[in-house]
């Protein structure tokens, strides 16, 4: 993959991104220091290695699908619930939690549902052990059903029609949105408020001139820094804090910065991968830039690997992009 390719295939992402980025924004376990993104490229690592304890996670053997509440099935209305349990040693849930839910309606029913999952309990060397911290996302949707831009939350302080309106009012001649934006920045109270509006700040620098990334970066980190004192299992953070980091990372790439932009993204996609609580067009855009930046980090196998699971991800989400078999194809050969 030589660098004019790249670059091409970086921008006609975020040229992507930038036209869907307000259409698709918040409609909607830590890792291991042994976890890898891809245990194939590890294996000789790992055989190494001498496990002293063995511990196994739990697995879930039945879960209950949730009672639709008819209080929202009659307002037409979608939502989701983030829940945290511990699994017991015998396989039962015990300490359901709610971290994040668009409605109370929501909450109950996802609390009666979790009561029925069942697990094969963690266990350490082979002795079944209580396991805490696990966490679930409920996602209820209605064919035809528009959230909006963002999600109601009842786990967040934050008003969803004001910033809908905000940002639809927005000039479509990106300098007047900047201004605009940031007089409203001035003005703006609320945390999670400034976090969005310093992301569509970010955009806006992009769309007024590409070759703007130091304020686009100092947008995001700003976004982020807002985001870091608000409730990280909420589910309007995890999305917004998604999409900053997609957001980095095409910067990187752009300067060329790859094993910066490696870093960056792989514990995030350990955790997204594994929790499943971030939009499925988010993940697909940044495992594409961490095989981009894994084989221009002449980690092959990684890049192999990455683009492997992006054309899947890209098949279920009917996303069509020809380059990218192509380019597994490259990575697999330099696998050697």
């Amino acid at each position: 993959m030589d660098k004019n390719i790249r670059v091409r295939t970086i921008k006609e992402q975020i040229q992507r991104l930038t036209c869907l980025m307000l259409a698709n924004l918040f409609v909607i376990g830590n890792s291991s220091a042994h976890d890898a993104l891809f245990q194939e490229c590890h294996q000789e690592h790992q055989n190494k290695e001498i496990k002293e304890t063995e511990i196994i996670s739990p697995v879930a053997v039945f879960k209950k699908t949730p009672v639709y509440p008819k209080r929202e099935l009659n307002r037409g209305r979608s939502g989701a619930v983030i829940i945290q349990y511990t699994v017991t040693k015998e396989g039962t849930i015990n300490n359901a939690k709610i971290l994040s839910s668009t409605s109370s309606a929501f909450s109950a029913a996802a609390k009666q549902a979790v009561k029925k999952f069942r697990y094969e309990p963690a266990k350490i060397d082979g002795n079944p052990i209580d396991q805490k911290g696990v966490k679930h996302k409920f996602t209820f949707t209605m064919e035809g059903s528009d959230s909006g831009i963002f999600m109601e939350s009842e786990t967040l302080d934050f008003n969803p029609t004001y910033l809908t309106k905000s940002i639809n009012k927005l000039s479509s001649n990106p300098q007047k949105a900047i201004n605009k934006i940031n007089d409203l920045i001035n003005k703006e109270e609320n945390g999670f408020h400034i976090a969005v509006l310093k992301y569509i700040l970010s955009v806006k620098y992009y769309q007024l001139d590409q070759s703007l990334n130091f304020e686009r970066l100092q947008s995001i980190k700003s976004s982020m820094a807002e985001l870091e004192k608000l409730n990280q299992d909420e589910i309007n953070v995890i999305n917004l804090r998604s999409m900053n980091i997609n957001a980095i990372s095409f910067i990187l790439l752009q300067e060329n910065k790859n094993s910066e932009a490696k870093d960056l993204l792989e514990p995030f996609l350990l955790s997204a991968w594994k929790n499943n609580f971030h939009r499925p067009s988010i993940i697909y855009d940044i495992t594409v830039n961490y095989a981009i930046a894994a084989y221009n980090s002449a980690d092959y196998c990684s890049a192999f690997y990455g683009f492997d699971r992006a054309i899947k991800q890209g098949k279920a989400l009917s996303i069509k992009n020809p380059n990218i078999e192509g380019y597994r194809e490259a990575a697999r050969k330099n696998m050697g």
